[in-house]
């Protein structure tokens, strides 16, 4: 066969490096599109035979790629233990391989992975969890990794500081409010926020009972923070990241959309809403709506 083109060889490595099966299998597969073989993309030399040169860039390909997951999930990895999180990873790696040039992208589907490969059946709480929470820490570190790459406040003009006893004597009845690109918002099987402060500090963990939970990951001054939400707190979120509102119109919305009496809900966001700006959550600012 002639020499493969750039594009050839670029398929035929791809295959060799993702595929499943043993090195020999892998190269099968790799040959099959367009009868590229082994020595028309790699040469032996004196002290290694390509295929003892393809066989180590594969194996330290995959495991460059494993070493980025742990650092993407380092609490995750802490959870399962280094043994049976490098099974995993590698197994997603072949399974799901990434078609980003970016390492960026390659846990975005990791927690779908661990989700759709636990164990089903009928098994008892504790075994219950210990298979549930991968998915879910997995879905909680990813959330904090796009906190950082987002948008966040600090990009924005500064939001304007403001107390509860503004908000309730209506001062910021005109403010705008807006949710910055890095807020992530994920609902859980399990409220992880204890779980995660325990590996953190590397204490022994509890495992915890099962319940919905809302958490919110923000990022103010390029540090992560975290907090449960309540419905009407997490649905408000969700809608003013999609449309930013001024502040009376969004307590109107969620008044309604909710079905909570007006005033009720007004006092309990003008105490909450300092500290969720604080977080990060939410910017307020005394200017028109965007269209």
């Amino acid at each position: 066969m002639k020499t493969p083109d750039l594009t050839q060889t670029q398929q035929w490595l791809s295959t060799v490096l993702m595929v499943r099966g043993d090195l020999s299998q892998k190269l099968n597969t790799a040959a099959a599109p367009h009868g590229v073989t082994l020595h028309d993309c790699v040469k032996s030399s004196k002290k290694l035979g390509a295929m003892r040169r393809v066989d180590i860039y594969a194996a330290g390909y995959v495991m460059r790629l494993v070493e980025c997951l742990k650092g993407e999930f380092a609490l995750l990895c802490q959870f399962m233990g280094e043994e049976v999180f490098e099974t995993f990873a590698k197994a997603f790696i072949v399974t799901l391989p990434s078609e980003s040039w970016t390492l960026h992208q390659l846990g975005s589907r990791f927690a779908d992975f661990l989700a759709q490969t636990k164990p089903s059946g009928d098994f008892d709480p504790h075994q219950q969890a210990m298979f549930s929470l991968p998915c879910e820490l997995a879905k909680l570190e990813r959330a904090k990794a796009l906190a950082l790459l987002k948008p966040g406040p600090e990009t924005q003009q500064s939001t304007t500081a403001i107390s509860e006893i503004e908000l309730l004597c209506g001062i910021a009845e005109d403010f705008v409010m807006s949710v910055p690109g890095s807020v992530q918002l994920i609902q859980t099987d399990y409220p992880l926020l204890p779980l995660i402060t325990q590996l953190e500090q590397a204490e022994p963990y509890t495992i915890p009972a099962p319940a919905q939970t809302h958490i919110a990951v923000s990022r103010q001054q390029y540090r992560i923070k975290m907090c449960v939400l309540n419905d009407w707190q997490a649905d408000l979120l969700l809608h003013l990241r999609e449309k930013p509102l001024r502040y009376q119109e969004a307590v109107s919305y969620s008044a309604s959309r909710l079905n909570l009496n007006l005033q009720a809900l007004q006092s309990q966001l003008a105490v909450w809403l300092p500290s969720a700006i604080n977080m990060g959550l939410f910017t307020l600012q005394n200017e028109p709506v965007p269209h």
